[in-house]
């Protein structure tokens, strides 16, 4: 038995930070001995920086004095020679700008400070890019289509479990000044923080907490600290917030309570219909702006999330009723969210009439949504920016078949049917935001970023056709500094007329890459090729191998236990119920997608290799060096893993080839505990691989790489020699490697727990699983989850039956995940309640893994009976598996003696 402890996660400040406080240098190839051109201004000469346009708050002086240290140290004097001038003109706003070169001077012309700022990175990139310190005489003006480009700090606190930092409430700076400086470079200029409206507002409804003013002294720090380098500090909230005992809403207004869950949990909306209400939302946000000057916006969540107005209680896919209280207020949806976001941005443009506010419909749904929602921007207008998640609803063929994705895909290119649907509506009335993912998404979120600039490209296309104006770059994850990002900064100045695809990539990485730039054009077309068919599924987002592969563990010998988390910090091992991760995909159609981007990758990665030592001087092509690398070992590892549990699947069958595929699946262990060596060492030289933004900590990290290998190593010594010796002298591989042949059940047999019982019946074509659930006088609401999975992989359909006997509603819904052929009948008797779920004999395995959850609940009631009995680990929602627990189901075999 391996017992060897997991190493713990590093603690204390993340290694990658001193390398941001560092910054970058950034290194011209110049060739000194060449002529330049007629065409061409000669800049050997040297500078000298004229700044004539007016900076009263010195804000460019961070802009103006990188470019004249990255021209001091590429060898070109600053103390005189051909004029530099920054110029104020009228025709140009915002961060525009017009760049005049002549044959005796240089002119950035611009209309804004931040214009000006835009010209001098720019400036300083073009330069970088060239092969010599010359410049092209004539006029390059650049025009920004999307406003605000909205990122956050990498490294910065979530203000969620479960170690529940707030930023504003330590002294740490998150904010390092060459941090800054390189995303300033890149074109980011907004960055969002948390806060919550009852831990900072003034107001006149509630207590001022006692920590207001020391969150907004930082707070107002950070800002003026953003600001000299062009980044505003947006505040990010999911308000107004719900009622429940943490926010109790105040005695002396009921009028704000909406409808919500009294029954199940004491969570109430807020209803903003009433003249108070609006009040207090409006000195809610006029509270912030007014007390944290040059903010540069607020972005809530309106929907979605998280419980916040009535609209909430409003389901997203399937619900047709006019508005959240059946009716009773006479409102329309989009009313609604008018007289809650009116008020809020009204209070933040009194305060600051340059602030915005910025409305994200966060609904991540891979089905359709429901037709409501195309109606919320009807009442909105121009003080209010909507936003909504660009790819969710997204359809791609992959193997065959349409496949759809929620939440965010770099993979696929969308936008989605929905986003197009949205921005129409809203056309003409308030300005549109994309929610999206720049560097990486939730497919893997693990390393820095995903080098494919070239979906970025195709995205960002797409949003300007569509007129949006505005873009959310990140979540928690997705927003480390480097080729994504530059990438999104250069795109939001792109018209997408005048070059393709393949030219502005070239362009991209002229100033890292010089002579180069082409072959690296090609290296990210490789890698765009193989990451675009990752599969199409949420769940593996949520808890495949694709992040942290090379820590999986591998069991020859079934454990049922569940997979981690990706975006948390499980600390406990992968288990082996390898199903969880599919929703959309079978595994054999995971083996084969996840193979297709491990071999693409690694061709992309070979061509690096050939590249790469021309460059090895430089620290930044190092780091995408070991970027790559770890990118393909992460891959390879995942495809491993998949393929992995394939063959486990074919062994449980016993066949004449079990030791062939033994044969098999030792070698997959070899190459993993190889991955996961080699993949030590790449974090050992580059510490930023392995965190996870939003979990807060490392997925893998040196330690546990090389406790994985061990693992597999005590894996290849003991299981895999023990089951190799039993199918020697004649054992099937089934009872060597199957949990199952423990404590199995039986059709016709009846099983009890608390006031429920049940039997599996047999028919000829069908089974059907009969639950008989006792009650105790008048219950409002029950939910009975049946947990279905098959035997080998423990891919997880279930099904939930919620029952509403006050309005003897039977069922309210139901909802059968890969049972869609199943059919259910309810019956009411004195005393009891019956379910009768009848599931095709063709679709279960003649063994598979059962059990259920039962929760009752009244205003006196709460009882939560569960099969079996040991299973109190059901009481936690697992996203997507709802309380799933491979771990506490139990074996039920549908062949044999059905009477025992």
């Amino acid at each position: 038995m391996f017992d060897t402890p997991i190493p713990p996660f590093p603690t204390g400040e993340p290694a990658f930070i001193p390398g941001l406080r560092q910054g970058l240098e950034v290194r011209a190839k110049w060739d000194f001995s060449a002529e330049p051109a007629p065409e061409e201004l000669d800049l050997r000469k040297g500078i000298v920086y004229l700044p004539e346009f007016k900076d009263m708050e010195k804000l460019l002086e961070t802009a103006s004095d990188e470019l004249l240290c990255f021209l001091k140290k590429n060898g070109i004097s600053t103390e005189g020679g051909i004029p530099l001038r920054t110029v104020a003109v009228s025709d140009l706003q915002d961060e525009a700008f017009r760049i005049n070169v002549t044959g005796s001077e240089i002119r950035l012309e611009a209309g804004a400070i931040e214009g000006v700022r835009r010209a001098l990175y720019f400036l300083e990139e073009q330069l970088a890019g060239a092969d010599s310190p010359f410049l092209k005489i004539g006029i390059t003006e650049r025009k920004p289509w999307l406003k605000n480009r909205i990122s956050r700090c990498f490294f910065g606190p979530i203000k969620r479990p479960p170690f529940n930092i707030d930023e504003l409430m330590n002294d740490i700076d998150y904010y390092p000044e060459n941090y800054l400086a390189r995303l300033a470079r890149e074109g980011v200029n907004g960055l969002w923080l948390t806060v919550v409206f009852r831990e900072i507002c003034k107001t006149s409804f509630l207590p001022e907490d006692p920590h207001a003013e020391k969150r907004l002294e930082k707070l107002r720090r950070s800002v003026e600290k953003c600001r000299r380098y062009g980044i505003k500090i947006w505040v990010f909230c999911i308000e107004p917030s719900n009622w429940n005992p943490e926010n109790p809403c105040p005695a002396e207004h009921p009028e704000w309570i909406g409808p919500g869950f009294p029954t199940i949990e004491p969570m109430n909306s807020f209803c903003p219909n009433s003249e108070s209400a609006a009040r207090y939302l409006y000195e809610s946000t006029k509270s912030i702006f007014d007390n944290v000057p040059h903010l540069g916006g607020m972005i809530t969540i309106s929907h979605g999330e998280r419980i916040t107005s009535c609209l909430s209680m409003m389901n997203a896919p399937n619900d047709s009723r006019k508005n959240p209280c059946d009716g009773k207020c006479q409102l329309e949806v989009g009313e609604i969210l008018a007289k809650t976001l009116g008020p809020m941005a009204k209070g933040i443009h009194d305060a600051n009439p340059e602030a915005e506010l910025i409305s994200w419909l966060y609904m991540p749904y891979p089905e359709q949504i429901s037709e409501w929602i195309y109606r919320l921007p009807e009442k909105l207008d121009e003080n209010v920016i909507l936003a909504f998640n660009f790819e969710s609803g997204v359809n791609k063929v992959q193997l065959g078949k349409i496949r759809s994705g929620g939440d965010y895909w770099l993979s696929a290119v969308g936008p989605s049917d929905r986003f197009g649907r949205i921005a129409a509506t809203a056309r003409g009335r308030c300005s549109m935001a994309a929610k999206l993912q720049v560097c990486c998404s939730h497919e893997i979120a693990s390393v820095p970023f995903v080098p494919v600039p070239g979906l970025v490209y195709r995205k960002y296309k797409a949003m300007k056709a569509l007129g949006v104006g505005h873009v959310i770059q990140c979540w928690y994850f997705g927003n480390y500094p480097g080729l994504m990002n530059r990438a999104a900064g250069k795109l939001a100045f792109e018209d997408f007329d005048s070059r393709s695809e393949s030219e502005f990539l070239e362009e991209l990485a002229l100033p890292d890459w010089g002579g180069d730039a082409s072959g690296i054009t090609e290296v990210w077309a490789r890698f765009a090729d193989g990451y675009g068919n990752y599969p199409l599924d949420n769940m593996i987002q949520y808890y495949s191998p694709m992040h942290h592969g090379p820590v999986w563990p591998l069991h020859l010998k079934q454990v049922m236990r569940g997979l981690p988390r990706t975006w948390l910090p499980d600390a406990e091992p992968a288990g082996d119920a390898i199903g969880e991760c599919m929703q959309n995909h079978t595994l054999a159609e995971n083996v084969i997608l996840t193979r297709r981007i491990s071999c693409e990758w690694h061709k992309g990665l070979e061509l690096f290799r050939k590249i790469m030592p021309s460059h090895s001087d430089s620290k930044e092509c190092r780091n995408d060096g070991s970027l790559y690398e770890a990118l393909d070992i992460l891959f390879n590892s995942c495809a491993n893993i998949f393929e992995f549990y394939q063959l486990r699947s074919f062994l449980m069958d016993s066949p004449e080839n079990s030791l062939e595929l033994l044969d098999s699946l030792e070698r997959l262990v070899r190459t993993e505990i190889a991955n996961s060596r080699r993949l030590a060492e790449l974090c050992k030289a580059d510490p930023r691989l392995g965190y996870h933004s939003e979990a807060e900590v490392f997925k893998f990290y040196p330690g546990k790489l090389l406790w994985r290998a061990e693992f597999l190593e005590h894996a290849l010594s003991g299981d895999f020699r023990e089951v190799r010796t039993a199918l020697n002298s004649g054992k099937k591989a089934e009872e060597l490697i199957c949990m199952y042949n423990e404590n199995v059940h039986y059709p016709g047999v009846w099983y009890n727990t608390g006031s429920v019982r049940w039997k599996i019946i047999p028919n000829t074509d069908h089974y059907t699983i009969h639950v008989e659930c006792g009650t105790d006088g008048v219950i409002y609401d029950e939910m009975l989850n049946l947990f279905i999975a098959d035997k080998k992989t423990v891919k997880t359909p279930w099904m939930t039956l919620q029952i509403d006997r006050w309005r003897k509603d039977y069922p309210k819904y139901k909802f059968f995940d890969h049972f869609q052929a199943a059919e259910l009948e309810i019956t009411d008797m004195k005393g009891k309640w019956i379910a009768d779920v009848k599931i095709p004999s063709s679709m279960l395995d003649t063994t598979f893994w059962f059990g259920f959850r039962r929760f009752r609940s009244s205003e006196t009631v709460h009882l939560l009976e569960c099969y079996p009995e040991s299973g109190k680990a059901f009481k936690e929602d697992r996203l997507g598996l709802l309380f799933f627990r491979p771990e506490y189901l139990v074996p039920v075999k549908t062949s044999g003696d059905y009477n025992r």
